[in-house]
C-alpha cells in the first residue's frame, strides 16, 4: 500500500481562487506568451509579481481577510518590495500578501519553484545551493522553512482505525548544537563512540530514544521521537486518536519499550516477546505490520545520503520524505508546484468565520 498523506491529497485537486488579481498583474499574464513567442525570457521581477498573485489566491480564496482580526474591510495601502501591502479597518493593522506564509520575507521569491523541485529530487543543501546560485545557509534556511511547515499541518491529522506501530531505537543526535553533559560520550571508548548503535548497552541514557511511526488503513502516516524511558501510550496519543485500533509484532526489534496501551493491543507475528495471557490469541489476517514496516525501511534508506541529521529535526524529514513518496508518480514540475502550494497552505492564515 502506498503511503499517502490526506494534505497532498488535498494538494493535488485545483486551488480555488477567490479573489480577482490586479491589473498590473493580469497585464503581466498576458504578456508572458507573446514573449515566449518572441524568445524573449520573463523578468524575475514579472515571475516573483505572478507568483504574488497565486499566493494570494490559494491563501485567501474567499478573498482578502485580515490575519489578526479575520475581518473583511481591507483596504490597499501602498507597496512593500513589489509585494501588496494592506490595512484592515477593524483592527488598524498591516500585512501584505505573504503575511504569515513560508515566503514572508525572503527576497528571492522567483526561486522558490526551483528550490521546491530541489526538494521533491532530495538534493542535498550544498547541490542545492549551487544549482540555484544561493548560499548554502540561505538553502539550509529555507529548507526548514518549508518543512517545518509540513511538520505543523501533519500534527494536526491522526491515525485513525486500524493503526500498524513500530518503534525503532535511535542514538539522539545533537548535530549543530551543545551537547548536555549528561549525555556527552568523552569519557567512553573510541570503539564505543565510533559505532554507537552497535554498543547501545554502553551509552547513557540521555543519548538512547526511539522512533514511533504509525500507519493506518487510510495511508495516513505520523511518527514521534521517545526518549528513553518515556510511555509509549503518552506518544501514541499524539499521532493516533483515542479510538485507534493498535497492531503491531510480537517480536523484540519491533517494540523496544513496553506497550502500555489501555486498549487491547492486536499482536502478529511469531509468539516471542513480553505478553499477556488475554493477548495470546491470533487476531486475524485483517491485522499485520507489513506497512509500516516497510515505511520504516524506505525511510533509513532515503535517510543515508544526508549522513545524520538532529535528532530535534528528525520528524521534519519524515514529513519530506512523505511528500516525495506520494509524488513519486508525479512529474517533477507539478510535484514541486504541489509541494510549494502545500507549504504555503500549512502556514497561511486561518480560515475566515
Amino acid at each position: 500500500m502506498a503511503v499517502r498523506t490526506s494534505s497532498v491529497l488535498r494538494a493535488s485537486s485545483k486551488a480555488p481562487f477567490g479573489c480577482e488579481r490586479p491589473i498590473e498583474e493580469r497585464l503581466a499574464a498576458l504578456a508572458l506568451p507573446i514573449s515566449a513567442e518572441r524568445g524573449e525570457l520573463p523578468s524575475r521581477a514579472v515571475r516573483a509579481e505572478l507568483w504574488v498573485g497565486e499566493i494570494r489566491d490559494a491563501l485567501m480564496p474567499r478573498g482578502l481577510v485580515c490575519p489578526s482580526c479575520r475581518g473583511f474591510a481591507i483596504v490597499r495601502y501602498g507597496k512593500r518590495r513589489g509585494v501588496q501591502r494592506y490595512k484592515c479597518k477593524e483592527c488598524r493593522s498591516y500585512f501584505t500578501d505573504l503575511t504569515g506564509s513560508a515566503l514572508y520575507r525572503v527576497r528571492r521569491r522567483d526561486l522558490w519553484l526551483d528550490f521546491c523541485q530541489c526538494m521533491v529530487e532530495g538534493l542535498s543543501v550544498r547541490q542545492t545551493a549551487r544549482s540555484l546560485g544561493i548560499s548554502k545557509n540561505t538553502a539550509f534556511a529555507w529548507r526548514h522553512r518549508v518543512i517545518a511547515a509540513l511538520t505543523s499541518a501533519d500534527s494536526h491529522i491522526p491515525c485513525s482505525g486500524i493503526v500498524e506501530v513500530v518503534h525503532y531505537p535511535l542514538v539522539r543526535s545533537f548535530k549543530g548544537s551543545h551537547v548536555p553533559d549528561g549525555a556527552r560520550l568523552d569519557d567512553l571508548d573510541w570503539i564505543v563512540r565510533r559505532y554507537r548503535s552497535a554498543y547501545r548497552h554502553a551509552l547513557p541514557p540521555a543519548r538512547l530514544g526511539g522512533l514511533l511511526l504509525a500507519v493506518d488503513r487510510e495511508g495516513t502516516a505520523r511518527a514521534r521521537v521517545t526518549m528513553h524511558g518515556e510511555s509509549l501510550a503518552g506518544a501514541l496519543r499524539r499521532i493516533a486518536s483515542h479510538n485507534a485500533d493498535i497492531c503491531a509484532y510480537r517480536s523484540y526489534s519491533s517494540l523496544t519499550a513496553p506497550m502500555d496501551w489501555p486498549d487491547r493491543v492486536n499482536w502478529v507475528g511469531g509468539r516471542r516477546g513480553r505478553l499477556k495471557a488475554r493477548d495470546r490469541l491470533d487476531p486475524g489476517p485483517l491485522y499485520h505490520a507489513r506497512n509500516v514496516r516497510g515505511l520504516l525501511h524506505k525511510f533509513r534508506d532515503w535517510m543515508r545520503p544526508f549522513r545524520g541529521v538532529a535528532t530535534r529535526y528528525l520528524l521534519r524529514y519524515f514529513s519530506w520524505y512523505l511528500r516525495v513518496s506520494a509524488c513519486a508518480a508525479v512529474r517533477p514540475g507539478a510535484a514541486a508546484r504541489l509541494l510549494f502550494f502545500e507549504a504555503l497552505q500549512a502556514s497561511g492564515h486561518p480560515e475566515p468565520g
